[in-house]
């Protein structure tokens, strides 16, 4: 629990990172040449979280922050 009534998850990697974290967040952007990958995977975590933050250093890695607030049960009934 980030606070109360959130969630925070933190993904990370030590890989290639992203040159520019700007470009890579709009949706169908892609670096696959061959045309197997949509390119919608930010696009994707953006819309179901509450907040998302993505920092990248190239030849370092990448961490992806992602916020979401939790819904009480008992208004869901």
């Amino acid at each position: 629990i980030f606070a109360e009534g959130f969630v925070r998850v933190e993904i990370k990697d030590h890989g290639c990172g992203i040159e520019d974290v700007k470009i890579a967040r709009e949706p169908l952007y892609t670096t696959d040449a061959e045309g197997e990958r949509s390119g919608m995977g930010f696009a994707v975590m953006e819309n179901s979280c509450d907040g998302m933050r993505v920092t990248s250093r190239p030849g370092k890695g990448t961490t992806v922050t992602l916020i979401k607030q939790l819904q009480d049960r008992a208004a869901l009934t």
